[in-house]
């Protein structure tokens, strides 16, 4: 008996202590970091990435009117928001070229292409983007376990096909299903992994960041491509937001501002190529960003299904805040939803400011993204994302837009808020700056993202042509090459010798 007593002590101590081990590997694993690899974005006014930054920096507001292209305005237009089935505003966020595509790129028919969703080739488009800039060509990623995390709500092209039935072909279901979104991306570039589209409103695209972050900390994989995308092609969603007085009359989203009335809707794309961090520093990645951690909740029941709860916003934030060991001390800024409503507003102002602004010596700095190019729906939070690493990279924090007099139902001063009306350095110190991203959906879907400098590193060593190397330049047919011609050549004319250099690096083993 003494002996048995004897044995199993020890037993039970090493059997103890390996499901110690094992808990805190699995720990560890749960809040692994993740790699920002490579962005590509189309909005207003803004066809790239550079363009946004110029957006941004010039402090404008790109918000500007449905073109004619798109619908009958008129028909649908009414100044009283009580009209049944009319607009009072088609103030909106538009991207240039809405409707150019070239299918033999991606091997689709041009037949076949015409039944195709425009945020479906927009999205194939920006991938092919995303993985330049993140120095990927896309054969090296075809037939990996890398997942595609989509955040998408609108079905504006399948809707204008009900007016004239016969126009549908047999494409017209894989072209206008929310889950193609997503499942195209994998088929075209041959991506086996997890595959899908989320849709929680306003929340989508951070969400499904959420989503890809997981997977890649549970293993499952170690690439992901994250999206958000939303084209306004239809005039019912504008009726419908115009019935519940949602659009802003002004035709300006003025974030924490007394006079925000609504927001404006907004169109564009935007794509994210992450990795787990070692498996970018394995493979020689750049590192240009990396994702701390994520959460996401939602309200439950609140008094109207479409009004937010401070309550959750700021469970969520503390659930985040606590979880990563993120001191809000730490905290550059907070890129907020910020839509410019009345009830908005102060809710999200408050969970910030309860959970984040109170436990720090400084006030907060927050702004929004929308004051810039509107309401992106479904594509906004990954939108505020990318500004986020944007002013990180850059070291400045671009101004928010239309802030003149503050929200009288927000304390700014009691919750250590400050909205960030000016442009402000963003200083870099001995540790590493934080930024957080905040996203709700107006069914009640919470979503926050925590993001940070990357660490320090030596250069990577890349492969550089002599002083004589010819620059070249590639198509994927002849007729594709003027465009890129003359963008090399504005490029070109401007750089130093050393920049020179790295373009054409960059052409020949990057592009």
């Amino acid at each position: 008996m003494l002996r048995l007593t004897a044995v199993s002590g020890p037993r039970t101590l090493a059997s103890r202590l390996e499901q110690r081990t094992t808990w805190s590997m699995a720990q560890l694993k749960a809040n692994q970091e993740i790699a920002i690899l490579g962005y590509a974005c189309r909005l207003p006014a803004a066809p790239d990435i550079r363009s946004f930054w110029d957006v941004l920096t010039e402090g404008r507001c790109v918000i500007t009117e449905v073109g004619t292209e798109r619908w009958n305005k008129a028909q649908f237009l009414h100044p009283d928001p009580a009209a049944s089935g009319k607009s009072y505003t088609w103030a909106a966020g538009q991207i240039a070229n809405v409707w150019d595509f070239d299918p033999a790129f991606f091997g689709i028919s041009p037949r076949e292409a015409i039944q195709i969703d425009p945020q479906q080739r927009l999205l194939l488009q920006l991938t092919w983007e995303a993985l330049e800039n993140a120095g990927l060509p896309p054969s090296a990623l075809a037939g990996s376990r890398t997942g595609v995390y989509v955040g998408a709500s609108s079905l504006d092209y399948a809707n204008n096909f009900l007016t004239d039935l016969a126009e549908t072909d047999v494409q017209f279901m894989t072209g206008n299903t929310l889950s193609i979104v997503s499942n195209r991306l994998s088929y075209i570039y041959d991506l086996r992994g997890p595959s899908f589209t989320v849709d929680t409103a306003c929340s989508s695209s951070l969400v499904a960041l959420n989503e890809a972050m997981e997977a890649i900390r549970a293993g499952l994989i170690d690439t992901a491509i994250v999206a958000g995308v939303n084209l306004l092609l239809s005039p019912y969603p504008f009726v419908g937001f115009s019935r519940a007085t949602m659009l802003s009359k002004a035709g300006l989203c003025r974030a924490f501002d007394a006079d925000g009335d609504g927001y404006v809707r907004s169109e564009g794309g935007a794509v994210m190529v992450i990795r787990a961090v070692d498996a970018a520093r394995n493979a020689g990645n750049d590192i240009r960003g990396v994702l701390v951690g994520s959460g996401v909740n939602s309200d439950g029941r609140t008094v109207g299904m479409s009004l937010p709860s401070a309550h959750s916003q700021a469970a969520l934030l503390r659930e985040v805040y606590d979880r990563f060991e993120v001191d809000p001390d730490r905290l550059a800024f907070v890129e907020a939803h910020g839509t410019g409503t009345r009830v908005g507003d102060p809710a999200e102002a408050e969970a910030l400011g309860t959970v984040l602004g109170r436990r720090r010596a400084r006030p907060l700095p927050i702004g929004s993204v929308k004051t810039n190019v509107g309401h992106l729906e479904p594509a906004s939070g990954l939108v505020g994302l990318l500004k986020a690493q944007l002013a990180l990279e850059q070291n400045l924090l671009p101004p928010s837009l239309h802030f003149t007099t503050p929200n009288p139902d927000i304390p700014f001063e009691d919750l250590n808020l400050e909205v960030a009306s000016t442009a402000r350095p963003l200083e870099q110190g001995p540790r590493p700056r934080f930024a957080g991203v905040n996203s709700f959906g107006f069914g009640g879907t919470n979503a926050h993202v925590l993001l940070r400098d990357p660490d320090p590193s030596p250069p990577a060593i890349a492969r550089r042509p002599e002083a004589a190397a010819p620059r070249g330049l590639s198509a994927s047919a002849r007729e594709s090459l003027s465009e890129p011609a003359r963008r090399y050549l504005d490029r070109l004319e401007t750089a130093c010798e050393a920049e020179s250099a790295l373009v054409v690096n960059a052409a020949a083993y990057r592009r």
